[in-house]
């Protein structure tokens, strides 16, 4: 259902014009290519605008529910930094979704809509994400794909984790992180995974350690919010480097998240 190899193609094909920064040629590449790939699977996308810059900009394409307003998102953020070819953060959330999006178009009509969003202004303090929150509904919860191609022999904890958490020996794991009020978004992305995963309800103290992509506009909203990272420059040496290209990711363990993210949206819309 969920391909290592259309991964990569996704991959290769949204790292192929460089950074998607500002008013970089791999910004409307990028947009043009999301985009025709959810229309040809039948979806319709729709612009949301939240500045006037090309870059300011999210996609949004859903399959609508039956009977309920509220619905579950599928969410990664499509923008780089400057220097970066992005492969890991994030055109493998973009490929999550956009193969996801595949996955799902042709399943039983849902309750709640499923909805795929692909964010702009990650990279600068989340600006896309946060302007979603005004076109949806208060129990719309999301899952984030933040990065999620990356596997290695290293791996480390944010300083503020040590003692709270023991290091795993290996970067080959999933990290799912929740906040008190998703917790039970957490625990059903967990049963569905076929690949280690490190399961974190973040405690007070060590909160801010994670406020660093597109699930805290939700959080802060308070509305339930998961995400699912490879830990980014914990394990990633190539992190916001030139070096992040799309030979140096794991596409069948990238493709095992996104089967336990299709699993798990599945049972939650219905």
């Amino acid at each position: 259902m969920i391909e290592a190899k259309r991964l990569r193609e996704h991959v290769e094909a949204l790292t192929a014009h460089g950074p998607r920064f500002e008013d970089l040629p791999g910004v409307p590449a990028t947009l043009r290519y999301a985009t025709d790939q959810l229309s040809a699977m039948g979806l319709k996308v729709r612009v949301e605008r939240y500045g006037r810059e090309l870059h300011e900009v999210n996609l949004v394409a859903e399959i609508e529910g039956g009977t309920s307003d509220d619905a579950v998102e599928l969410c990664a953020h499509w923008d780089s930094v400057e220097n970066s070819p992005g492969a890991d953060d994030n055109a493998s959330g973009v490929a999550g979704v956009l193969e996801a999006a595949r996955a799902l178009r042709d399943a039983d009509l849902p309750a709640r809509t499923i909805r795929f969003c692909l964010f702009g202004g990650e990279e600068s303090h989340f600006d896309g994400s946060a302007a979603h929150q005004a076109f949806i509904t208060e129990k719309t919860e999301s899952i984030v794909f933040e990065m999620i191609g990356f596997t290695g022999a290293a791996q480390r904890l944010p300083e503020e984790l040590a003692g709270f958490l023991e290091a795993p020996e290996r970067g080959d794991f999933i990290a799912l992180v929740a906040d008190d009020n998703s917790q039970g978004l957490l625990a059903r992305f967990a049963r569905q995974l076929e690949v280690p995963t490190l399961p974190l309800v973040l405690p007070e103290f060590a909160k801010e350690v994670a406020m660093r992509s597109d699930h805290v506009p939700y959080w802060e909203a308070g509305r339930r919010s998961l995400l699912v990272t490879d830990t980014a420059e914990y394990r990633n040496p190539h992190y916001h480097h030139e070096s992040d290209t799309a030979d140096t990711l794991d596409y069948d363990f990238a493709a095992a998240v996104v089967k336990a993210a299709v699993r798990t949206i599945t049972a939650i819309a219905q």
